[in-house]
């Protein structure tokens, strides 16, 4: 299954019922060039669309947890380092 790297969106295009989303991707020169087109039925447009939307907000909250873990984590060893200096 071939994988589209999305820097970037060129144009969103409807026709024959078909949502032909064309994708761009940023090169090593920084210039954008073509990567694929995302094609969704447009019957399933919002299913698909709400689907990555939950997806993003999902993984935003995990980033979130294990941010928070690992500054709690931070705070605890400075914490022991502190009070192990001071005896």
């Amino acid at each position: 299954m071939p994988k589209i790297l999305v820097d970037g969106i060129k144009d969103v295009v409807f026709h024959n019922g078909i949502i032909r989303v064309e994708c761009v991707s940023v090169g090593a020169n920084g210039e954008q060039h073509p990567s694929g087109t995302l094609m969704i039925p447009g019957s399933m447009t919002g299913p698909v669309l709400q689907a990555l939307a939950n997806a993003v907000q999902e993984l935003d909250k995990k980033i979130r947890e294990h941010a928070a873990e690992q500054a709690a984590k931070a705070a605890e060893t400075a914490s022991e380092t502190v009070t192990a200096t001071k005896n």
